[in-house]
């Protein structure tokens, strides 16, 4: 390698690569560097001399040329943007990132290539790792199962699963992110491979263990998964005898990973024990304390390594938008789909769904959405058509759903029975994955051939949307297989998002007034880019338990840490016990995952039999409705106001604590309680009421700062965090707002279709406020240059005791050009809750004039 000595600092014309300019390192090495903007940067490392791919299934960005510096310097190169620093070493031939001021950021420690061993083509097992800070918190990844949030030094395996998603972008609390662009199965934190020894159901291991948070990875089930499995991790001291229980699992739908986590009081002789049943026990793994500080990947089946840094300048949220600036914008969806989605497992037949539909607006339980699951297809294979003998009229059908101001979900399959006409044609044009029922999404043709199935069956008559069920593919078909890319190992995760593409490119082309203009589609896996899709993945086939219930919490927050802002669930649980409509646990359950569901992006029940509310009797109904659907309605201007910065600031809604207090250390491992937006705080009730008692106790972390307590109107502050115990009857979920928020709700609804006056404008004092209400007709393209929308910016001012109201500031079609203004100035049992405040303390009507009111 040929080390420049002299000193040389010049502005540089470069190639470019994805419009990402190539630095001239001037020497030959595996290392090439690429400036793509002020904040995002690409490395490569490519084995035996090879040149980076130059396309990517997940970059979609193009940058304009990016203006930098290069100074040369004894062993070091440096490349200077605006706002960052990156420092090539001639030396370790590594790469080095820094701030704007030269303060370290991270740094690559080493990487590696061998050969693949799970691919005979000719690619590469490749290894990156990078420094950490041992107290730096590590979140991304995608969406699992775990229950744990903070990735630090733990193990983790990337690949899909029904209820696992895997997304290569990992977010750090220092404000930077790292997006690993590779498509096979990846290895986050390799730990160290314990030998195991088995007495029927029960794998033991004595190992040497430091004091310190120990985490382990028990690889069962690979590589498909299981079915249904229990499995208890515990640690004792050989010596004491006193035992830890790291994780206690019973789940269905098991992936090839179970995790789990033990603080060792001090360093000993410890016996793992690990008790399962269901499969056996393939690998375990463990990681020592020391491992938080290093980031490690390792990828089976690869032409080279190749990631994105992307500063975010120290905020989480920079680095989330520099994710969204590479990959894709998360856009806007049509104001129904931030309201109540009705599914099931399933309806039967067209009188069936359009009953349940109007029995909704019998009862004025709102909802925007109801969903068909499959099997619509009847008699005729498993495919998207529908069986007449059972769906009669489905175009009749879409148009009295949407007379009641209802819209439609279908679910899809990428797989088609062999006897059917859709495998028939995909096969005759060799798009069909050898030995497999599933269409080959890699392939652009089959693709398309995808969507126009759907496009005749289903779009055509007017539904709104697909559900695209199984795409991680269930039993990966493409495992050992070649796709139209190339060898189906190195192309394992990306199945989702192609499949994804497929539908919103059929969409946006085809109907880009109507279904196109906001592309929504419910996807069971996810992968990096997929945000642009418009596709929102939901957590799979879950269990109906509490403990399953607080997974999904955590799943939730660290899905979209993951730089994906649109999340889903099975509320209530997919498998359920057959006893649910007369089981007073369950309902209690029930009520706490929808109460829960409020402040998820997007408000879904599902499971098997019928989850209608009214199935469950007339308490469980009023509790869901007042307690929760009635408070997502009322919360729609906050939430859709909210998804409008995530669509153009990169911003995220559903907010995990580190977004907020990056730097309050208690909140680095908090997944049970989040920031709904920038001013709620959520904590979700997920274990039953008290013993003996008709409330459920749990503790909440406040932040340092001032917090008003939703439902009481109680104010609490501290300069300091500082956790408090809150007793929430069934009606009521533990929330609270920051001091100084301005919190603008609307009326009860029905729809989101409904006018949304008067509207109620609660503030919460303490400190100076600011919200901008964002407004549209809710379904016309949101991105187009002359897409029309208003805002209005309520600003409080706590010195002068002062609310002023904006001039508002644009129109559109449909818009309300006076509204009716409810100010409530929140107080001890004044402004509480959801329901409506029926005496405020003054009523403005607002014409779209500047106002100023006084306190």
């Amino acid at each position: 390698m040929r080390i420049l000595a002299s000193i040389a600092t010049l502005l540089l014309s470069a190639t470019s690569s994805r419009g990402c300019s190539s630095v001239d390192l001037g020497v030959v090495s595996d290392t090439n560097i690429f400036v793509c903007s002020d904040s995002v940067v690409r490395v490569t490392h490519t084995p035996n001399g090879t040149k980076p791919k130059t396309k990517s299934l997940v970059i979609n960005a193009d940058w304009s040329p990016a203006s930098y510096k290069v100074a040369n310097a004894s062993n070091q190169l440096t490349i200077t943007t605006n706002k960052l620093q990156v420092v090539y070493d001639y030396i370790s031939n590594s790469v080095s990132f820094n701030d704007a001021d030269g303060s370290s950021i991270t740094n690559e420690i080493s990487h590696s290539f061998s050969p693949s061993t799970t691919s005979s083509a000719n690619l590469s097992s490749i290894t990156q790792s990078w420094k950490t800070d041992s107290n730096e918190g590590i979140y991304g990844g995608g969406e699992y199962q775990s229950g744990f949030i903070n990735w630090a030094g733990a193990p983790l395996s990337l690949v899909q699963y029904n209820t696992e998603a895997a997304v290569p972008f990992f977010l750090s609390t220092k404000g930077y992110g790292l997006l690993w662009d590779d498509y096979s199965w990846t290895h986050l934190n390799d730990g160290m491979e314990v030998s195991m020894k088995y007495d029927g159901q029960i794998g033991t291991a004595t190992v040497d263990l430091t004091a310190g948070t120990h985490n382990f990875q028990v690889r069962t089930c690979r590589p498909w998964g299981c079915s249904a499995v229990t499995l208890v991790v515990s640690v004792t001291n050989t010596v004491t005898k006193e035992t830890y229980v790291g994780q206690n699992w019973n789940i269905i739908n098991m992936p090839a990973q179970l995790l789990a986590r033990v603080d060792v009081p001090a360093a000993g002789t410890y016996l793992v024990t690990v008790k399962y049943s269901g499969s056996q026990v393939d690998k375990l793994y463990i990681n020592p304390p020391n491992a938080t500080e290093f980031l490690q990947l390792r990828s089976e089946a690869s032409e080279g390594i190749d990631y994105y840094f992307m500063w975010g300048e120290g905020k989480m949220d920079g680095a989330v938008a520099g994710y969204r600036e590479a990959s894709g914008a998360a856009y806007l969806f049509g104001k129904h789909a931030y309201g109540f989605w009705q599914c099931k497992n399933r309806y039967h037949n067209q009188s069936e769904l359009t009953g349940a539909a109007l029995e909704f607006r019998k009862r004025r339980i709102p909802v925007d959405n109801i969903v068909q699951d499959y099997k619509y297809w009847g008699s005729l294979g498993w495919g998207p058509h529908w069986d007449p003998s059972i769906y009669p009229d489905p175009a009749g059908m879409v148009k009295t759903l949407h007379d009641n101001d209802i819209r439609f979900m279908v679910s899809v399959w990428a797989r088609f029975d062999t006897d059917t006409t859709f495998y028939q044609e995909m096969n005759a044009k060799g798009y069909i994955i050898k030995d497999s029922q599933y269409y080959d999404p890699y392939n652009p043709l089959a693709r398309e051939m995808y969507y126009n199935f759907s496009n005749v069956s289903h779009f055509s008559i007017g539904v709104d949307s697909l559900w695209l069920d199984a795409t991680e593919p269930e039993h990966f078909p493409n495992y050992d297989h070649q796709v139209y890319l190339g060898p189906g190992n190195q192309y394992m995760n990306p199945f989702s998002l192609m499949t994804s593409t497929a539908i919103a490119d059929g969409l946006r082309k085809d109907y880009p007034n109507e279904q196109g203009s906001r592309v929504f589609t419910l996807t069971r896996s996810s992968f990096a880019g997929q945000q642009r899709t418009g596709a929102v993945l939901w957590s799979g086939d879950i269990m109906a338990t509490w403990d399953s219930f607080r997974r999904q919490i955590v799943s939730a927050l660290n899905y979209q840490m993951s730089g994906i802002p649109y999340w889903s669930e099975d509320i209530g649980g997919y498998f359920r016990n057959n006893g649910q409509y007369q089981n007073p646990d369950y309902w209690c359950l029930l009520t706490r995952w929808f109460q829960f569901g409020v402040f998820t992006p997007i408000f879904r029940v599902h499971g098997q039999a019928n989850t209608e509310l009214w199935n469950f009797g007339p308490y469980v109904e009023r509790w869901v409705v007042d307690s929760a659907i009635n408070l997502r309605y009322r919360l729609l201007p906050y939430i859709y106001s909210g998804f409008r910065r995530v669509e153009q600031e990169g911003y995220t809604m559903q907010r995990a604590m580190p977004f907020d207090f990056p730097g309050d250390m208690n909140v680095r491992n908090m997944g049970d309680q989040f920031m709904f937006g920038e001013s709620l705080l959520v904590a979700p009730v997920y274990t039953p009421n008290d013993t003996n008692s008709d409330v459920a106790t749990r503790s909440v972390y406040l932040p340092a700062g001032g917090w008003w307590e939703f439902n009481t109107g109680r104010m609490m502050g501290a300069t300091v965090g500082w956790t408090v115990n809150i007793s929430s009857t069934i009606l009521q979920t533990p929330i609270f707002a920051r001091a100084g928020t301005i919190l603008v709700m609307g009326p009860k609804i029905q729809h989101t279709g409904e006018a949304a006056d008067p509207l109620e404008v609660r503030i919460y004092r303490d400190s100076d406020a600011t919200f901008t209400l964002f407004e549209d007709d809710g379904k016309s393209p949101s991105m187009e240059p002359n897409h029309q929308f208003s805002e209005i910016t309520f600003t409080w001012s706590e010195t002068n005791e002062q609310l002023t109201i904006s001039d508002r500031v644009g129109s559109f079609p449909g818009m309300l050009t006076n509204r009716t203004l409810n100010v409530v100035i929140v107080n001890e049992n004044y402004g509480t809750g959801v329901e409506p405040t029926l005496t405020p303390n003054k009523t403005v009507t607002y014409t779209g004039s500047k106002v100023n009111i006084l306190f």
